[in-house]
């Protein structure tokens, strides 16, 4: 059994461009990420699946620059048809990336999203232990920052509203916290996936898998330029 991490980051973003390599505290972003696997000590190997082979480059120039080691990355030139803006790295994933490297059926593969720059190392181990103890994919998640119970869309140009549960404290009144059912979305914090689980069939990266509820700080995720000056800010 071999524990193999994957840290997808095209070229091509939309929202910010080339954000997988904007700085952050004077280290690309995906250093933080490729940091937190190095220092995991879990990984036999590490592989940066990109189609711009320069990202590996600035990686690895950062990592020597900080004295950390290199020799479990690898370079994953990512073919143009997983690396456009619709592609699906899970797609990706259970196909052409087992297919290449020759992963065994019980080799376990951690996605670590480098949008997701503040995941503690202990997360990490524990979604692998998960992993392991139930041989079972897993994926990390953290409750939502607000009661979905107060939903509500917005209708004739955004003047009126309309709830999105019939019995929505806002119609109801029973508005206290305590009484509000907790929500929780998926993160790119972690997803350990089993190589002979990701057959065919398997159309989701969350099927049939447990949960690692994880802190709510670790799953920020920079997708815009507000949120990589926000992180700028409380790191």
């Amino acid at each position: 059994m071999k524990i193999i991490c994957i840290i997808p980051a095209r070229s091509g973003s939309t929202r910010l461009k080339n954000k997988n390599i904007l700085l952050l505290k004077k280290r690309p972003l995906i250093y933080w990420t490729a940091k937190k696997a190095i220092e995991s000590n879990i990984f036999d190997k590490i592989y940066l699946s990109s189609n711009n082979k320069l990202y590996f480059e600035i990686l690895i120039k950062y990592l020597k620059k900080d004295n950390l080691r290199t020799d479990i990355l690898e370079f994953d030139e990512r073919e143009s048809k997983h690396s456009k803006t619709k592609s699906k790295i899970f797609d990706y994933i259970k196909s052409d990336f087992i297919k290449k490297f020759q992963f065994k059926k019980n080799d376990l593969i951690v996605q670590l999203l480098p949008t997701s720059p503040l995941r503690k190392i202990k997360t990490i181990k524990n979604a692998v232990n998960l992993a392991i103890k139930s041989k079972k994919n897993v994926f990390t998640i953290n409750e939502y920052d607000f009661y979905l119970s107060f939903g509500l869309e917005l209708k004739n140009n955004k003047k009126d509203w309309k709830p999105f549960y019939k019995k929505s404290p806002l119609i109801t009144g029973k508005t206290q916290s305590q009484g509000q059912t907790k929500f929780y979305h998926p993160n790119g914090v972690a997803y350990c996936l089993w190589v002979g689980n990701l057959n065919s069939k398997c159309k989701s990266i969350y099927e049939n898998a447990h949960v690692l509820v994880n802190e709510r700080f670790e799953s920020f995720d920079i997708d815009t330029k507000d949120d990589l000056n926000f992180i700028k800010k409380i790191i």
